[in-house]
C-alpha cells in the first residue's frame, strides 16, 4: 500500500512538471510572441493551471520565469515539485512557496529561515501572518538544515561575518569599454554583496565611477535589503596628477558602522 502511494505521487509529480513544461515551452523552443520572457510570463500566468490532484492555482510571471531556468539546468526532473516530508500534516507554505525555499537554499545555503522567511513575504510567496517557525520546521524536517550545520561546525575567518547583514562589502570592477556615438567609454561594475551568504545585494554598471553612482547602489542595496551592522569598502589610492585610481597600488581598506550614518 505504502509502495503504491510512492508511485502514485511520483507519477503526480511528472505530471505536473509535464504541464509546467508546457507552460514554458514557447520560451525555450524561442517560439513565444511576446516582446519579452517577462512579458510572456506574465500573459501565461492569467491563465489558471488545473493541477493532477484537482486544484486550480495561478501561478506568478516571476515564478513561471524561475521554471525556464530550472529546466535548463536539470531538464523536466527539476520542473516536478519536491516531496514533503510532512505530508498530510497542516499546510501553510504554498507550493509556490516549497519551490522558492528550495531553490534559495540551493543559491544561498547560508541564509537562514528567518531570512528564508523575509524573503518569502518581499515576493508575495506568503503572507506576512505565516510564522517563521513554519519556514524553520520546514527547512528542519527536509533535511535543509545540513547545510547551516556543516558550515557552523568550520572556523570562520576572522573577517567573515557570523549572519546576514553583518557587513557589506563594495568593490569596483573595471569592464571592457564601450563605444557610444564614436567614443569609446569604460564601464565600471559598482557592486555590493553581503559579507556572510555572499549574495549581491545591489549592483549596476557606470560609465564613471564616482561617490554619487556608488550612492545609487547603496540605496538601491539598503532599499531591498535593509542597514547592515557595518560596511567594508576596498578602494585604492587616488592618483591625483592623473584623476583615477592609480593601477597597481595597494589596496586600503575602510570599514564603518551602521550608527556612523547617525
Amino acid at each position: 500500500m505504502e509502495q503504491q502511494k510512492k508511485t502514485e505521487r511520483t507519477e503526480e509529480q511528472m505530471e505536473t512538471a509535464r504541464l509546467r513544461f508546457g507552460m514554458i515551452a514557447p520560451v525555450i523552443q524561442e517560439t513565444y510572441p511576446d516582446e519579452s520572457v517577462m512579458a510572456y510570463c506574465r500573459r501565461v500566468s492569467q491563465t489558471p493551471m488545473r493541477l493532477p490532484d484537482g486544484r486550480t492555482v495561478k501561478y506568478k510571471p516571476k515564478t513561471i520565469g524561475k521554471w525556464v531556468s530550472l529546466y535548463r539546468n536539470g531538464g523536466i526532473d527539476a520542473l516536478k515539485p519536491k516531496t514533503r516530508s510532512d505530508l498530510g500534516k497542516t499546510r501553510v507554505l504554498t507550493e509556490e512557496a516549497i519551490d522558492e525555499i528550495y531553490r534559495i537554499k540551493q543559491k544561498y545555503p547560508r541564509l537562514n529561515a528567518t531570512q528564508i522567511h523575509a524573503r518569502l513575504v518581499q515576493e508575495g510567496l506568503i503572507p506576512a501572518t505565516v510564522s517563521v517557525a513554519s519556514v524553520q520546521r520546514f527547512v528542519k524536517r527536509n533535511g535543509l538544515k545540513s547545510v547551516d550545520a556543516a558550515l557552523a561546525g568550520r572556523d570562520r575567518k576572522a573577517f567573515e561575518e557570523a549572519y546576514f547583514g553583518g557587513m557589506y562589502q563594495a568593490d569596483t570592477c573595471y569592464l571592457p569599454y564601450l563605444e557610444e556615438n564614436g567614443k569609446k567609454h569604460r564601464t565600471y561594475l559598482i557592486m555590493i554583496l553581503d559579507d556572510y551568504s555572499r549574495m549581491i545585494v545591489g549592483g549596476r554598471i557606470f560609465y564613471q565611477e564616482n561617490a554619487y553612482n556608488f550612492q545609487k547602489v547603496l540605496k538601491d542595496a539598503v532599499a531591498a535589503y535593509g542597514i547592515p551592522v557595518r560596511w567594508c569598502l576596498l578602494i585604492r589610492r587616488i592618483s591625483i596628477s592623473k584623476g583615477r585610481r592609480g593601477a597597481g597600488l595597494p589596496l586600503t581598506a575602510l570599514s564603518w558602522t551602521a550608527g556612523s550614518f547617525s
